[in-house]
């Protein structure tokens, strides 16, 4: 299944439709103008799911209708997109990783994409689900000073020919830099998806911009700078959703604040 550009959700009137992406079962039906939507999740250790939208029987037992919508014009038919995650990820990777001073890493991390049904005249999101559901963390300086984040652990490669691709999440190459005398630890760091846009590769692979950290360990001085697209190496790359937010000035000032977790 390829989510390339906006998905049309042409459904007949009075049936349920479903579609699976990661650990997500997406259901939805129309009714005349009235869309009606329920999901649910499959247990996070089953192998990640990927299914097109295709005619069921009903909805599964215990499975509720959560969210109604209605469109007043029958040809504005609702469509599907995919969307990077709505707060910043909190990644740990799951061994710690030091840089000698004045020297620099790439790591390939991999984030859970957002399942969109949007409104084609107006743009409008009309629901969302995550792919995987989240767990929710903190980043910022203390308990006051902060945000609410998502995290996750991963491996985080520092080979590109090492990285894994699924249809439900994206990459992102961080460029770590170490402007200091002494060797940067670095345990987690707070990754701020919803300032960055998604894209899709040559080979159908999701990527996100770039993204340098330059670090002072010795002073705490950090500074990020994100890239016009994904690298270089991957060859072409589209852009399908522009970042959440659209003030790039505020929104970078904000996330040089929550980097280091």
């Amino acid at each position: 299944m390829k989510f390339m550009s906006k998905k049309p959700i042409d459904i007949g009137d009075g049936t349920w439709h479903s579609t699976a992406l990661g650990d997500l079962f997406l259901y939805i039906s129309r009714k005349g103008e009235e869309y009606n939507i329920a999901k649910e999740y499959q247990s996070p250790h089953l192998e990640s799911l990927c299914k097109p939208l295709s005619v069921i029987g009903g909805l599964p037992e215990g499975t509720q209708v959560e969210e109604r919508f209605y469109l007043q014009n029958n040809s504005d038919i609702p469509v599907f997109s995919l969307q990077l995650s709505d707060k910043p990820y909190q990644v740990k990777p799951a061994a710690l990783v030091k840089i000698a001073p004045h020297s620099r890493l790439v790591l390939y991390v991999s984030t859970p994409l957002w399942l969109q049904v949007r409104s084609p005249s107006c743009g409008e999101v009309l629901a969302e689900y995550p792919a995987v559901r989240p767990r929710m963390s903190w980043v910022g300086s203390n308990t006051i000073e902060g945000s609410l984040c998502y995290s996750s652990q991963t491996s985080a490669p520092s080979n590109l020919s090492e990285v894994r691709h699924t249809k439900h999440r994206a990459l992102t190459a961080l460029e770590l830099v170490n402007d200091g005398n002494k060797v940067l630890v670095i345990d987690r760091l707070s990754l701020p998806l919803n300032i960055l846009s998604l894209y899709i590769c040559n080979k159908n692979e999701y990527w996100t911009e770039s993204v340098r950290y330059r670090v002072n360990p010795e002073t705490g001085e950090t500074t990020i700078v994100a890239s016009q697209k994904p690298p270089e190496q991957l060859g072409e790359a589209l852009q399908i959703s522009e970042a959440r937010s659209q003030n790039r000035a505020s929104r970078f000032r904000t996330a040089m604040s929550l980097i280091m977790g």
